[in-house]
């Protein structure tokens, strides 16, 4: 933070950790990967999972994007799948 003609400037902040940003990013990897290996289409997912579809799409995007446990739980069982298996990193 530094004072330019007479205003504070806030400096630009990464909202996540890097290890939270690729925890997000696996996330969306893992819905992409059981989305297309259900045949779904973004928006078919969309549809099933009560969820829009620019939020699947945002989340299978190589940006971090943040959901809540409610749209994970969403997605995996239009999936069906377990949450535990969007989670999981091995």
């Amino acid at each position: 933070m530094d004072l330019l003609n007479g205003c504070v400037r806030m400096e630009m902040v990464s909202r996540y950790t890097d290890d939270e940003t690729l925890f997000l990013k696996n996330i969306g990897y893992r819905v992409q990967f059981f989305r297309k290996k259900s045949g779904m289409s973004q928006e078919e997912l969309a549809e099933k999972s009560s969820l829009s579809y620019s939020t699947i799409s945002h989340i299978e995007s190589s940006a971090a994007y943040p959901m809540s446990i409610v749209a994970l739980y969403r997605i995996a069982d239009a999936l069906g799948v377990s949450p535990y298996q969007l989670l999981k990193f091995d």
